[in-house]
């Protein structure tokens, strides 16, 4: 290297060492030479340099023993090393300082991720099931149960989240532990993760250490995300162990590692976690031969002053009838989340899993299990009574917002608008219009919008925070506001406090449009016809099962909002309906939000057309107002005052 006046690179296993031509030839640099070297990246685990006792901190001058090297490197592959020649030695690193050149992050780091969702854990809890979702899961357990830890000498509660999903590549598990990623270049609407900080977060707000199980078609990966490993370490480590499949067997793959260093990573999980060779190859089995999926395990789950910040049941609670009932996982304050003019203090969806699970997808596709019971998803634009739909062109983008009314919602003093990005709630029971200014005005009115296209910002961006829990303060979001506030005001404006004399059952205003029922085989909706309930059937229900009594290859239905099935929805009084020109009239309401304009006429047309027919000729009909209790007070002729006859009492159909 001196006499060339040349420096020499090696790349061995995530460093690069850097030979430096000694300052003049000696007698001395026969036998020694200057090292520098740095590190690639921050997935080595700290045992490389305990295996590798050449390579110390700093730098300074290293024997270099060829047969030695060998020895101690064990698994080492020589094929590894690549000897580069650099032309300019001043562009090398030459050995003047002990201080790095690069950024390091530190383990601290790890428990300032776990601050995105400090305010909501189910919104940590949420980005682990958007992974399973992206996987293309059809099936999602999730659940706390006591796990013995060796070290401590006692059970701890572990929270795991498992699916049966397309599994991890080594490539994709060490993309997922990176501190972040690439962006994609389009936004798919059918892909939830995009921001590559979903796990991280999600996961360390949730518990300090977290190992990852996953298996694909050829390989299988174990990643170990720890805050307790870490400590006393000046940078995170992430030990990352892979097996590649040959013939029957799952071995380690050595492109990716030496097999030293294999075990002395996967002597780090076992040391610091609850997990060890028979029941890594237990949860492993779980999969199955051929299948494919991934297991989340996060322990030292966060505390709520003594106790844990999650609260849960046992599994598989049974009454008498070995009927299964629901087991919940529970947020232990019970706190409601903030919202502008909310006054309701009743709102599961903000602490119960099940509650959150059943409306989080805007068309659920996937089984999802909490403490081994069924979460009974729902469409929520599907489940509502008396829905209209809206068709609106904002800055040149379509949307279609859903409103309907919700029995349960209006007894809980609940309303407003739910929506949904990629198919994913983001932000629920928004209040616009004058939701916000009164309690009592839209209550029980529920919306339902799916807001991918109209936050789909220029340069690729997307109008929605990291943590998937609210939108940007943008153009986009301002406007879509003002246009959810004006359809809201006019729903209810339309709907609002009529009396139907005809109603014989005030719930019964509030009965869904249409009911639906999820085949448990292939994750269809179908609709019930009159008549029929859910509650008559079973939790595992199938689609050649009664009332449906149909194959899983029918197409599944589609019903348009306002349209209703005789009966469920109609005034027994009505017999006439108004001629066609008399609804485009009624609807020809233009609304014009941003540089855009759209007319209700255009917007809605078949889908609303049945329901206004509807709505014109019970408008028709005569509504009574309200008045005091008892008889009316009449006068005679003379001037005496007197009553009345009776009068028929008539139910209201209350908002």
């Amino acid at each position: 290297l001196f006499q060339r006046g040349k420096v020499a690179i090696i790349d061995i296993l995530g460093w690069e060492l850097f030979i430096n031509p000694p300052p003049k030839a000696s007698d001395y640099c026969k036998h020694h030479v200057f090292v520098s070297y740095r590190q690639k990246h921050t997935l080595m685990p700290s045992h490389y340099d305990r295996l590798h006792g050449s390579i110390e901190c700093g730098i300074g001058k290293i024997h270099i023993d060829a047969s030695e090297q060998q020895q101690k490197s064990k698994g080492l592959e020589t094929k590894r090393h690549q000897l580069v020649v650099v032309q300019d030695p001043a562009k090398a690193v030459q050995p003047k300082s002990v201080h790095p050149t690069f950024a390091q992050t530190h383990p601290s780091y790890l428990e300032t991720l776990g601050q995105s969702h400090a305010s909501w854990i189910f919104g940590a809890l949420a980005e682990l099931i958007d992974n399973s979702r992206d996987a293309k899961a059809t099936r999602v357990d999730i659940s706390i149960d006591l796990e013995f830890f060796k070290g401590e000498g006692t059970r701890m509660p572990v929270l795991c989240v498992a699916d049966d999903g397309c599994g991890m590549t080594h490539e994709d598990i060490v993309r997922m532990v990176s501190f972040g990623h690439k962006r994609p270049e389009e936004d798919n609407k059918d892909v939830i993760g995009r921001f590559g900080v979903g796990f991280k977060t999600g996961a360390m707000r949730l518990g300090k250490d977290v190992v990852v199980l996953t298996q694909s078609e050829e390989t299988r990966s174990i990643a170990f995300l720890s805050r307790s490993y870490n400590e006393g370490n000046d940078e995170v480590e992430i030990p990352i162990i892979s097996y590649r499949k040959h013939g029957e067997w799952m071995e380690f793959d050595l492109n990716m590692h030496s097999e030293a260093e294999a075990e002395a990573r996967l002597k780090a999980v076992k040391e610091h976690s609850f997990l060890n060779e028979y029941s890594i190859g237990q949860k492993f089995a779980s999969f199955g031969e051929d299948g494919t999926g991934t297991q989340v395990y996060i322990y030292n789950l966060d505390k709520w002053g003594s106790d844990y910040t999650l609260q849960w049941d046992p599994k598989f609670i049974r009454e008498s009838g070995h009927k299964l009932i629901k087991s919940d996982i529970m947020i232990r304050s019970r706190r409601l989340r903030s919202r502008p003019g909310q006054m309701s203090k009743e709102v599961p969806l903000d602490y119960s899993l099940h509650a959150y699970l059943e409306v989080m997808f805007l068309e659920p596709r996937m089984k999802i299990y909490v403490q081994g019971t069924r979460v009974k998803t729902r469409p929520l634009r599907r489940s509502l009574n008396k829905t209209r739909l809206y068709k609106g062109n904002l800055l040149e983008k379509n949307v279609e917002l859903t409103l309907g009314r919700s029995r349960e919602e209006r007894d809980r003093g609940n309303c407003g608008i739910f929506l949904y990005w990629h198919g994913r709630l983001i932000e629920a029971y928004k209040r616009v219009g004058g939701m916000v200014h009164t309690a009592d005005m839209g209550r029980g009115v529920i919306g339902v919008i799916d807001v991918t296209e109209i936050m789909r910002l220029k340069n690729g961006n997307v109008g929605v925070l990291n943590n998937k829990q609210g939108f940007l303060d943008c153009e986009e979001y301002a406007i879509l506001d003002e246009w959810l506030g004006s359809k809201a005001n006019s729903y209810w404006d339309e709907n609002f406090d009529s009396l139907e004399v005809s109603q014989k059952n005030e719930n019964a205003a509030y009965t869904p449009d249409h009911l639906w029922v999820q085949c448990n085989k292939c994750l269809k909706w179908r609709v019930l016809p009159k008549g029929a309930s859910t509650e008559d059937l079973p939790d595992e229900w199938f689609c050649f099962m009664p009332p449906f009594r149909g194959a899983c290859s029918i197409p599944e239905e589609e019903c348009e909002a306002g349209v209703v099935t005789l009966g469920a929805n109609r005034t027994a009084g009505v017999k006439y309906m108004l001629p066609s020109h008399a609804v485009k009239d009624e609807l020809e309401v233009s609304t014009t939000a941003g540089n855009s304009t759209v007319s209700n006429r255009e917007s809605s047309e078949g889908s609303a057309e049945s329901d206004d027919n509807i709505k014109l000729a019970e408008l028709k009909q005569a509504n009574l107002k309200r008045l005091k209790r008892g008889p009316a007070a009449v006068y005679s002729k003379g001037g005496k005052k007197g009553h009345s006859p009776p009068i028929k009492k008539a139910k209201r159909s209350t908002y």
